[in-house]
C-alpha cells in the first residue's frame, strides 16, 4: 500500500496506517521525500499499530533515498553539499527516526541520479547496510539500461523495481521481463490517471463485467495476472481498498475463474504489446 501523505492532514495518515494494517494491508511504502511524502506521519501510525499488538515481523515497510536534484530545492531533507555516502547515511538514520522503527525491511533509490555512474556509487552505500539496518535493496523509476548497470555491478542484486506502468514507457515490457527472468519484483504505479485508453478498452469492460466490479479494479486484476507484479494503491478509503483487496484475491483463490480470464490477459498483454510499438 501506498500511503498519500500529502493528501491528508497529520491526523488521517497515522489514522490511515493503523486502520488499513488491521484490515491486512502489512506491506507499507513511502519516501524521505518531503517534495510528496512525510514520513513522520506514517511512523506515528506505525508506532501506534505496533502498540496495539500488531508484531514488527508483521510489516513489510519500504521507503526511499532521493538524489539532491529530484527534491525541491526548499524541501531538500539532508545536507546537500556532502558526499553521496554521506546524504545516504544521514537520509537512512532519517527515516529510521521518521519510521520509529530499527530496520527497514527495503530500500530504493527513488531515482536515478543525473549521472548514471552515480547510481552504483549509491548502490555500494545501500549495501554496507544489508542485512542488519536494510532486509532488499530495490530501483524506482529506472530505465532498463540504468537497471541492467546496476544489476551488473551490484553484489546485493535488486529485488524490488518500481516504476511508472503507462503507455509512455511501453508498459515497461523490457523492463518487466528483465524483472520475470531474475526473480525481482515489479511494482507498478500511476495506473489509473495515467492510461485512458485502457480504461476505455471494450475488453475491460467486459471483465469488469465478468467479475461483477468496476473498470479499475479489473484493470488492477489484469495488471496482477502478468504475474510477478505488484500494484501500488494509494486512497484514503481504507474500506474500498479492503473491499478490492477480498475481491482480488477471491478472484486469484479461483483456479477456475483464473482459467476463464486467460484469454483476457492474453488481449491485454498483446494490447500492452501494440500500446509500445
Amino acid at each position: 500500500m501506498q500511503l498519500p501523505e500529502q493528501s491528508c492532514t497529520q491526523v488521517h495518515t497515522p489514522e490511515l496506517t493503523g486502520r488499513v494494517v488491521k484490515d491486512g494491508f502489512t506491506g507499507l511504502d513511502t519516501a524521505n521525500y518531503p517534495t510528496a511524502y512525510d514520513e513522520s506521519f506514517t511512523g506515528d501510525g506505525i508506532a501506534a499499530t505496533l502498540k496495539s499488538g500488531i508484531k514488527r515481523s508483521d510489516l513489510f515497510i519500504q521507503t526511499k533515498f532521493t538524489p539532491i536534484w529530484a527534491h525541491e530545492k526548499d524541501k531538500i531533507p539532508l545536507n546537500p553539499y556532502q558526499s553521496i555516502e554521506g546524504q545516504i547515511k544521514e537520509s537512512i538514520q532519517q527515516s529510521l527516526e521518521h519510521l520509529k522503527v530499527d530496520y527497514l525491511d527495503a530500500l530504493l533509490l527513488h531515482n536515478p541520479f543525473e549521472d548514471d555512474n552515480n547510481n552504483l556509487v549509491a548502490w555500494k552505500v545501500f549495501e554496507t547496510f544489508v542485512p542488519h539496518k536494510i532486509r532488499f535493496l530495490g530501483v524506482s523509476n529506472f530505465t532498463l539500461s540504468q537497471l541492467k548497470d546496476v544489476y551488473a555491478g551490484a553484489i546485493v542484486k535488486p529485488a524490488i523495481v518500481q516504476n511508472r506502468f503507462y503507455k509512455e514507457t511501453g508498459s515497461d515490457i523490457d523492463v518487466r521481463e528483465f524483472c520475470a527472468e531474475r526473480g525481482i519484483t515489479y511494482q507498478a504505479y500511476w495506473m489509473l490517471k495515467h492510461n485512458p485508453e485502457i480504461l476505455e478498452w471494450d475488453r475491460l469492460a467486459s471483465v469488469a463485467g465478468k467479475l461483477n466490479v468496476e473498470k479499475e479494479l479489473a484493470f488492477y486484476i489484469l495488471i496482477l495476472s502478468l504475474g510477478g507484479m505488484q500494484v501500488l494503491d494509494g486512497t484514503t478509503r481504507s474500506w474500498r481498498m479492503l473491499q478490492d483487496s477480498n475481491t482480488v484475491g477471491d478472484v486469484f483463490d479461483n483456479e477456475t475463474l483464473v482459467h476463464e480470464l486467460q484469454p483476457d490477459t492474453d488481449k491485454f498483454r498483446n494490447l500492452l504489446l501494440k500500446q509500445a510499438k
